[in-house]
């Protein structure tokens, strides 16, 4: 692989045009007759007070045997060089703060979610940014403790990710809960598939339920290209919040999604005294043995005694959730994933987004 020096320093083009006079034993004053130009106009270029134009390069290469592009491109790299060895002793440029936003946040998609405010003012802007990402500086990273359902698990998590998620922490900051308590929450894991028997309806008793154990809850539709069903993190006090995008709008996975991430916190998958750094691993991933006991403990939450059934007609899924005691949809959408068929009565899986939005828990 080639690679590339920059210099240290870089002359004006006025250095290698006295190189050149003085090795043909030239005067200014000749060199002035010679080209056709004032002797100040040639003394400033030497003296790298004036730039050469495309005018005086074309007599400048007449005169001296070169081509013009020869000391154009003199003339635009010290250019180059002095703006940006100006730049290095003043602060960034207002482009390259910009740019350095934009790796950090999907700045326009966040600002239309009024996630931050919109000012015009650069410096307003990045202190924005570094409240919301909750970091010192726009050069620093964002270090968030996170264990996440996401469909991108290979990959590290994305802008859109780690924005969603300083949005759910904030919205969480605000809220207040019991002492944690993961025997309580474990316990309430396992009533919620029945208490969760009416559908969607019921979803409006969770964030309250939660509470009671500790932890916050956040509703919170993800981002374009976010990729992410759900996620559970820590605030820096130590309170742990479940976030859940509704992706999908399937009532099924949402139930799902809020079961395997209570059991990273009942398993202590993720812990407060990790909140100084991002989880990138605890992924979606049928390999990963943290994953599969995460799923394994939300299936057992939802069908304690185990999941048979002799037949994927309506009626029996109807009476096999009856039996266990769920919403049908949750029979339903096991079905589908046993048997890789998830086109199998999905007119039939409620949609959750809606009714989210009409309690106004979706933020």
């Amino acid at each position: 692989m080639a690679t590339t020096f920059n210099p240290a320093e870089v002359f004006p083009p006025g250095e290698y045009l006295r190189d050149e006079l003085e090795e043909r034993e030239w005067t200014v004053t000749e060199f002035a007759e010679i080209i056709g130009r004032p002797i100040q106009v040639v003394s400033e270029i030497l003296n790298g007070k004036k730039e050469i134009t495309t005018e005086t390069a074309m007599a400048f290469a007449d005169a001296l045997g070169t081509t013009p592009s020869l000391w154009l491109n003199l003339q635009t790299n010290y250019r180059v060089w002095a703006q940006r060895n100006e730049r290095e002793t003043e602060a960034d440029s207002p482009v390259a703060r910009r740019a350095r936003l934009r790796e950090l946040i999907p700045l326009a998609e966040v600002r239309k979610r009024g996630w931050i405010d919109d000012v015009s003012d650069l410096d307003a802007l990045e202190a924005n940014v570094c409240r919301f990402l909750d970091i010192a500086s726009v050069a620093d990273q964002p270090q968030f403790a996170l264990a996440a359902r996401r469909s991108n698990s290979a990959d590290l998590i994305s802008i859109e990710q780690t924005a969603w998620l300083a949005h759910v922490r904030l919205v969480a900051s605000k809220r207040s809960v019991a002492a944690f308590d993961q025997h309580a929450l474990a316990t309430l894991a396992a009533e919620v598939p029945r208490a969760l028997v009416a559908g969607p309806a019921a979803l409006s008793s969770l964030e309250s339920m939660l509470a009671e154990c500790g932890v916050i809850l956040v509703f919170s539709e993800g981002l374009k290209g976010g990729k992410l069903d759900g996620a559970v993190t820590f605030l820096r006090d130590g309170r742990p919040v479940i976030a859940l995008t509704a992706r999908g709008d399937r009532f099924d996975s949402l139930v799902f999604t809020l079961l395997h991430e209570s059991a990273h916190l009942t398993l202590e998958h993720l812990t407060p005294d990790q909140s100084s750094i991002i989880e990138y691993d605890i992924a979606d991933v049928a390999t990963d043995p943290v994953e599969i006991e995460a799923n394994e403990c939300a299936h057992h939450w939802l069908f304690p005694n185990g999941f048979e059934i002799e037949s994927t007609s309506l009626p029996k899924i109807v009476a096999a959730a009856d039996e266990f005691g769920v919403h049908p949809s949750i029979v339903l959408g096991q079905v589908q994933r046993s048997r890789h068929n998830w086109s199998l009565h999905r007119r039939l899986i409620p949609k959750v987004r809606a009714i989210l939005e009409g309690e106004g828990m979706l933020v």
